[in-house]
C-alpha cells in the first residue's frame, strides 16, 4: 500500500517515541477504507476459517461454562428494553440465543463477552492480547443488521472475511507496539487495541471513506479503556471488555458517519493512544504501518488449546506429559495414577513480565477460589495438570476448585524468573519423593503458536466439545461444514446456524 506523506513534530510530552514522520493514524484508516477481497490471499482464507470456528465455540461454550453469562445477558436485554424485539428492523443475533433480538452494538457486545468469557480465545503473542473477539464480533453483527436492514447481496462472505482479517490487522499492530509494557501501566491490551479492530472491521463492511474511520479512529481513542484490576478479586471486567471495546466501535462509526469531529493523529499525536497507554519506549510507527495490505502479522495468531492463560499454557502442556508419562508406568506396574505423595517439590520457572499475571505468590494465586484467579495461576494450572493431566477443551478444572489435593500441591510450588526467557516458554524442575530424583522439562513455545501449531482436529476436537452441549452435535457438525466451505455459502447461512 502506497504511504502518504506527512509529520509529526513531538513536544516535550512525546517522550515514548522518537519523532519518525509516520501519519500512522491516517494511514491504518486509508488501510481500512480500500482494502478488497484482492487481498484475501490463501493462507488468509484458511486462517480466518480456523479463528471464526473457534471463536463460535468459545462464545458457546460460555453459555454452559460461564456464571457470568446470565447477569450480563440480562443486563444488557434490560439496558435495551422492551421495544427492540425480533421484528425490529436491524436485529442481530447473540450465539446459542435464537432469533436475532439485538440492536448491533448490543450484540456486539454480549457476543464479545461471551467469546472472552472463558479466556480460551485465540492469543497474538507479539502483542500480548486477544485479537478475534472483537473483530469477528464487531464484522458479524455489522454484516447481519446490514443484510437485515439492506438485503443479502451487501455484503459477500468474501467482504466478511476481509473486515475479519482487517480488524484483526489493525489490533494486532496496534498490540505489538504496545507492548507487554502496557500491562505495568494498568491496561488491558485487548480492548485497548481491539477498539480500533472493530472500528476497522465495521468500517471495511460500510466501505467507509479514509475520512470517517480516521474520526472514528479519534473518538476511539477516548473510549479506549480495559483496567487490569480485575486481577485483584477474579472480577468480571475482563470478560466485558471487549465487549465494551465492540460496543463503543458502534458507536464511534456512527458519530464519524453524522459529522461528529474525532481529534486527529489519535495514535501518534503527543497526548494520543501511544503516550497515554504504554510506557513502552520502543515504539516504532514505521513498523506499525509498512506492508500494511502485503503483509498480515495477524497470521501468527495462535489458538489455545487450554482455558486459561496464555502464559501459563506451556507449564499446563509440560506437566501434563508428566502427568501422563508417570500415570502409563504406575497404572502398568502398581495399578496407582500420580499423587500428591510422589512428589516433593517443584519449581517453574518463567520470564520476569508472566511473573506478575501467572506467578506472584500471592494468595489468590496459590490458592485460587475463582475461576478467573485459577486461570491466571501458574500454580492451580501445574497442579491440575499433573493430577489430572491436560486435555484440549476441558473445563474440568474449574469445578475441582476447592480440592484439598490441588492445594496441597499447590504449596509444593516454588516460582522463580530468568530474564533470558522470552514470552511464554516455561521450564519445570520437579522432585520425586521416592529417591528424589530430579525431572527437567521445558518449551519456548506452546501448543498453538506457529512454531508449535495447533492441528485441525485439534480444532475440531476443541469446538465440538464447546459447541456440542449447546447446538448438539448434528448442528454443530453442519456449523463445521459451513466454516470450511465458507465460500460457498452466504455469511447468513452461517449465522442462522448459531441462533
Amino acid at each position: 500500500m502506497e504511504q502518504a506523506n506527512g509529520t509529526e513534530h513531538p513536544t516535550n510530552g512525546d517522550h515514548h517515541h522518537k519523532p519518525q514522520q509516520v501519519p500512522a493514524t491516517y494511514l491504518l484508516a486509508t488501510f481500512a477504507a480500500t482494502a478488497t477481497p484482492k487481498h484475501l490471499t490463501p493462507s488468509l482464507r484458511e486462517k480466518v476459517k480456523e479463528v471464526l470456528l473457534d471463536y463460535i465455540g468459545v462464545a458457546a461454550g460460555a453459555l454452559t461454562h460461564a456464571d457470568s453469562t446470565t447477569p450480563i445477558y440480562n443486563a444488557i436485554s434490560a439496558l435495551q428494553g422492551p421495544t427492540v424485539t425480533t421484528t425490529s428492523p436491524g436485529v442481530c443475533t447473540v450465539i446459542g440465543k435464537g432469533a436475532p433480538h439485538f440492536l448491533p452494538q448490543y450484540a456486539g457486545l454480549l457476543n464479545a463477552a461471551f467469546g472472552h468469557s472463558l479466556d480460551f480465545d485465540d492469543t497474538y503473542a507479539p502483542g500480548t492480547l486477544h485479537a478475534g473477539v472483537t473483530a469477528i464480533s464487531a464484522a458479524l453483527a455489522q454484516t447481519e443488521s446490514l443484510v437485515a436492514s439492506q438485503g443479502e447481496e451487501v455484503s459477500s462472505t468474501e467482504e466478511v472475511m476481509l473486515a475479519i482479517s482487517v480488524g484483526y490487522e489493525v489490533t494486532c499492530r496496534l498490540g505489538r507496539e504496545l507492548g507487554y509494557e502496557a500491562y505495568s501501566r494498568g491496561f488491558h491490551n485487548t480492548s485497548t487495541a481491539g477498539i480500533f479492530g472493530a472500528v476497522a472491521a465495521i468500517a471495511v463492511l460500510k466501505h467507509l471513506p479514509t475520512e470517517t474511520i480516521e474520526m472514528a479512529f479519534g473518538l476511539a481513542g477516548s473510549k479506549a479503556a480495559g483496567s487490569m484490576q480485575y486481577l485483584d478479586n477474579g472480577s468480571w471486567n475482563k470478560r466485558l471488555h471487549p465487549g465494551f471495546a465492540v460496543h463503543d466501535a458502534f458507536m464511534c462509526v456512527a458519530l464519524a458517519e453524522a459529522g461528529v469531529i474525532g481529534a486527529t493523529k489519535i495514535l501518534e499525536g503527543k497526548a494520543g493512544f501511544f503516550n497515554a497507554y504504554t510506557p513502552n519506549q520502543n515504539i516504532n510507527f514505521h513498523q506499525l504501518v509498512d506492508g500494511l495490505g502485503e503483509q498480515w502479522t495477524w497470521l501468527a495468531s495462535a489458538l489455545k488449546p487450554y482455558p486459561a492463560c496464555r502464559m501459563t499454557h506451556g507449564f499446563i502442556e509440560l506437566c501434563g506429559h508428566i502427568h501422563d508419562s508417570h500415570t502409563q508406568k504406575t497404572t502398568t506396574a502398581a495399578g496407582k495414577a500420580l499423587s500428591v505423595e510422589d512428589i516433593r517439590a517443584i519449581e517453574l520457572t518463567m520470564s520476569p513480565s508472566n511473573h506478575l499475571l501467572i506467578g506472584d505468590p500471592t494468595p489468590n494465586k496459590r490458592h485460587p477460589t475463582n475461576v478467573i484467579d485459577a486461570q491466571f495461576s501458574a500454580y492451580f494450572q501445574v497442579a491440575h495438570a499433573l493430577l489430572h493431566g491436560a486435555k484440549t477443551g476441558d473445563m474440568a478444572p474449574y469445578s475441582r476448585l476447592h480440592d484439598a489435593a490441588l492445594h496441597r500441591m499447590t504449596d509444593k510450588i516454588t516460582v522463580r524468573t530468568d530474564a533470558a526467557m522470552k514470552q511464554f516458554a516455561a521450564k519445570v524442575e520437579l522432585v520425586w519423593q521416592n529417591g528424589g530424583e530430579v525431572e527437567a522439562v521445558e518449551q519456548e513455545y506452546p501448543l498453538g503458536e506457529v512454531e508449535h501449531p495447533f492441528t485441525r482436529d485439534k480444532v475440531e476436537e476443541k469446538f465440538r466439545s464447546l459447541a456440542g452441549p449447546v447446538f448438539g452435535e448434528q448442528k454443530a457438525a453442519e456449523i463445521v461444514g459451513v466454516v470450511d466451505g465458507l465460500e460457498r455459502h452466504s455469511i447468513m447461512d452461517l449465522v442462522t446456524l448459531l441462533r
